[in-house]
C-alpha cells in the first residue's frame, strides 16, 4: 500500500484489509453502472446512479482507504464482469437449461476457493509493534463470505427464473409498497436472525451462511412472497 497515503481512522474500524481492486468501486460498479446501461429505466435514474458511483468512488479516496489506481482497476473489473454477464445471460436465454452449468462451475470454483483459503499458508509477518500483519484466520473469513454471497445469489436466481418468474413491472406506489415490505424483513434478518447465527456457529460457518442468506431473501423469497399475493389477488379478481 502505498505509504503516502493515511488511512482515516474512523473507516478503519471493520475494515477486512487493503485491497487491489477496491470492493466497493467494483461492486458499485456493477450495480450502478449496469443500472445506467440497462435500456429500460428512466433518464433520471440514470444520472442518479452515476451520481451514486461517483461519490462511492470519491469516498474511498478521501478516506484514504484506497488510492485512485485502486478505484480505475475496481471500475475496469465491474466493466469487465457487465460484459461476462450479458454474454451468459444471452446464452441461457438461447439455452434455458445453461443456468444449471453456471450454477455448477459456481459451485466447483467456490469450493476450491474455501478449501485454498481454508489450507493456504499465509507469511506469518509482524510489524514493529508486534501485531500480526496478515491474520490467516481474517483472511479466511473473506474467502467464505464472497462463496456464499456468490452460491445464495446463482442459486436463488435459477430457482426464481424457474418457479417463480417474477417481474417487477407495476405502479410505482406499489414498487415502493415492495420495497417497504422488503426493507422490514431484511431488518429482522439483521437484527435477529444475524446475531443467533453468529453467536451458534463458527466465525467460517455463520459468514458463508449469512452472505448467502441475504441474497436469498432478496433474490428468491421476496419474489417469491410477493408472486404468492399477486396470483392470489388475481385468482379473487377472476371469480368476480
Amino acid at each position: 500500500m502505498d505509504s503516502k497515503i493515511k488511512p482515516f481512522k474512523g473507516a478503519l474500524a471493520d475494515a477486512t484489509g487493503y485491497s487491489l481492486p477496491s470492493g466497493h468501486a467494483t461492486s458499485s460498479g456493477i450495480l450502478f453502472l449496469g443500472t445506467y446501461l440497462k435500456g429500460n429505466v428512466t433518464k433520471g435514474l440514470k444520472i442518479f446512479s452515476i451520481i451514486c458511483l461517483i461519490l462511492i468512488c470519491f469516498s474511498r479516496c478521501f478516506l484514504g482507504v484506497h488510492s485512485l489506481m485502486d478505484i480505475i482497476v475496481g471500475l475496469i473489473v465491474a466493466l469487465i464482469s457487465l460484459f461476462i454477464g450479458a454474454k451468459l445471460l444471452k446464452k441461457v436465454e438461447d439455452n434455458p437449461n445453461f443456468d444449471l452449468i453456471i450454477l455448477g462451475v459456481c459451485i466447483v470454483f467456490c469450493a476450491i476457493l474455501i478449501v485454498y483459503a481454508t489450507f493456504k499458508s499465509y507469511p506469518m509477518d509482524y510489524d514493529s509493534a508486534g501485531k500480526l500483519i496478515v491474520d490467516p484466520a481474517k483472511m479466511a473469513l473473506e474467502a467464505y463470505k464472497d462463496s456464499g454471497f456468490c452460491l445464495g445469489i446463482l442459486i436463488s436466481w435459477v430457482i426464481e427464473r424457474r418457479f417463480i418468474n417474477f417481474s417487477s413491472e407495476g405502479p410505482i406506489d406499489r414498487r415502493f409498497l415492495r420495497i417497504g415490505g422488503a426493507y422490514i424483513g431484511y431488518l429482522v434478518l439483521m437484527k435477529m436472525l444475524y446475531p443467533l447465527i453468529k453467536s451458534s456457529l463458527t466465525p467460517q460457518i455463520a459468514n458463508f451462511l449469512a452472505f448467502f442468506m441475504f441474497p436469498l431473501y432478496v433474490v428468491l423469497i421476496v419474489p417469491a412472497i410477493i408472486k404468492f399475493f399477486q396470483n392470489r389477488n388475481k385468482d379473487v379478481y377472476d371469480e368476480i
